[in-house]
């Protein structure tokens, strides 16, 4: 189960998320309207899709941190990669939108008013954003919430892009070319869209259980330091992102010659050492392949009855090993 600190955590930082959103919100939408910038109205436009995404991701949160139940036997975790992909399809349609609109500004024209105070607006969110979207990456890398991560990359996109705002409302200050301003805001449009079809592809890939080298990589990590004789061989290793909860299922090669009590004992042993070790809750299922006597080289079980070869040397766990399918493994 979820300590009650990982839960109060998650909640606070998709509240202040929300929160911090409105604050800027209004902040932003007051600095477009005494200095009439495409930039800075690109950057409030933009903001209203934080807001938006934020409330989502509080509501996400509380509902994926339900334990499993009749109904949804893997959890309520998918619904966090549903909202980072539409969280993801509202930053790509917001960046065109920002497109469009400094392109008709660029051809009709616009006159930037009270510069220095849109400025001191720039500078401050992007500072708020920056600390912001660190916070929130952290806490949901911490504890595998893909909806927090991606409103995270959001804000730090945003930081980025107020640092182009400054910049270009500098140059329009100290040159008085009205055009970088408009142009300025394509630009942090078309950032605004890559960012959101990053975050649409992640989402995505998510949803439909795509290989996550990086857990993997930590399961190979685990199964090394828990290895006890008798675990032969390891494939098959696949993941389910279900929010913070993971499903692990693999193949484990074990002496043929256990009982089935025998394989069962020792695999649950197993099972509860790499949980309890694994940084977010989870379940681990192993399924039984038996040796066949053809591993007895690499296999330092002792007193083996049916050995035929003596044990010559164990190889460590590795990548490709163990999430090879069970054919490349098992046949020959």
């Amino acid at each position: 189960m979820k300590s009650k600190s990982h839960v109060k955590d998650l909640k606070l930082a998709s509240f202040s998320s929300v929160v911090i959103g409105i604050i800027l919100l209004i902040f932003k939408f007051y600095a477009y309207h005494i200095t009439n910038s495409q930039a800075i109205f690109s950057d409030a436009l933009e903001s209203i899709i934080n807001v938006v995404a934020g409330i989502i991701t509080f509501i996400v949160i509380i509902v994926a941190l339900r334990p499993a139940d009749k109904d949804h036997p893997y959890g309520h975790g998918k619904i966090e990669s549903m909202a980072s992909t539409f969280e993801g399809g509202a930053i790509l349609l917001a960046g065109i939108l920002v497109i469009i609109q400094a392109v008709q500004s660029f051809f009709h024209g616009s006159q930037i008013q009270e510069i220095d105070s849109g400025i001191l607006v720039v500078v401050g969110a992007g500072v708020v954003n920056g600390l912001l979207g660190v916070f929130l990456y952290l806490r949901g890398k911490k504890y595998y919430s893909e909806a927090l991560k991606s409103s995270g990359l959001h804000l730090l996109s945003d930081t980025l892009t107020s640092v182009g705002l400054f910049v270009g409302l500098l140059l329009v200050k100290f040159t008085g070319l009205q055009w970088i301003d408009p142009a300025v805001a394509v630009i942090f449009g078309g950032m605004l869209s890559v960012t959101g079809a990053k975050i649409l592809l992640r989402s995505g890939s998510i949803l439909v259980d795509a290989e996550d080298t990086e857990t993997l990589k930590l399961l190979v990590d685990l199964f090394e330091k828990h290895y006890l004789p008798g675990v032969i061989q390891i494939h098959f290793t696949r993941v389910i992102r279900s929010g913070s909860h993971h499903h692990i299922d693999c193949h484990m090669v074990i002496p043929e010659f256990w009982s089935v009590k025998e394989a069962h004992d020792f695999s649950e042993q197993f099972e509860k050492k790499i949980i309890e070790d694994y940084p977010v809750e989870g379940e681990l299922h192993i399924h039984h392949d038996p040796c066949r006597m053809k591993y007895c080289a690499s296999c330092e079980l002792a007193n083996c009855p049916i050995r035929r070869e003596a044990f010559v040397k164990r190889e460590p766990f590795e990548f490709e090993e163990i999430t090879a399918p069970m054919k490349s493994i098992t046949s020959g």
